[in-house]
């Protein structure tokens, strides 16, 4: 199924359901049961739904938080997060901007890295867009059981210093409870639930790469007729 099949007629009327429900205060994942079944959604289509649609207030949040310059600012970035959105594109896999106006995958790949040239292609990719706004320090957090994960935090500190981009590659168990400590000016990542316990301002690393480097076209589930959800 292509990035157009995916994104059908079904699927967006199952997304107005969708927050309907979660306004109403319904559970997420029993709700996706629910409304995937009714509108018989793929896997694939309810992984949209679970990742791209939030509430309107939650939306709304996490929309006036975004920010895209990073200029003289320590940013905390959530690697795996980044470079696996970033990787995606790469490698063909549909993205879509989410309720919130968050760029996000599918989310095929997650954990998983079988073209390790496209993964090194969105190091790089990243690190340009970085160093070309001169941030005060990045720290690359990578979360340390997924496989490789040590060569990875080798790669991408070399790719920082080759451009001299100040800051660090770091390891830790969870990249979600270093960046919840906040100890940085803003955060890189599309998680919303790192997102939603932090005060800081976000940064839509991969949408701003990739609109500057491929003027790519998202499907965008935050406007559909003219509402934004």
């Amino acid at each position: 199924m292509n990035g157009s099949d995916l994104f059908s007629r079904e699927l967006l009327e199952a997304a107005e359901d969708y927050v309907g429900f979660l306004e109403r205060g319904y559970p997420g994942k029993p709700l996706l049961q629910l409304v995937g079944n009714r509108y018989n959604l793929n896997r694939r289509q309810r992984h949209i739904l679970f990742r791209g649609i939030s509430t309107r207030n939650a939306s709304e949040r996490r929309r006036a938080r975004l920010i895209e310059k990073v200029c003289g600012k320590k940013v905390l970035l959530d690697a795996y997060n980044v470079l696996f959105t970033v990787m995606n594109h790469l490698l063909g896999n549909p993205l879509f901007l989410s309720s919130d106006g968050i760029l996000r995958d599918v989310g095929d790949t997650r954990g998983r890295i079988h073209d390790h040239e496209r993964f090194q292609r969105a190091m790089e990719l990243v690190c340009d867009w970085l160093t070309a706004q001169f941030p005060q320090a990045v720290v690359a957090v990578f979360d340390s059981p997924v496989s490789h994960s040590a060569e990875h935090a080798m790669a991408m500190k070399a790719y920082m210093q080759e451009r001299n981009l100040g800051g660090d590659a770091d390891l830790a168990r969870s990249a979600d409870h270093v960046i919840k400590q906040c100890d940085g000016d803003v955060i890189a990542t599309s998680d919303s639930i790192i997102i939603d316990a932090t005060d800081l301002p976000v940064v839509d690393i991969p949408r701003l790469v990739l609109e500057s480097a491929f003027h790519p076209g998202f499907q965008d589930l935050s406007r559909h007729e003219g509402d934004v959800y």
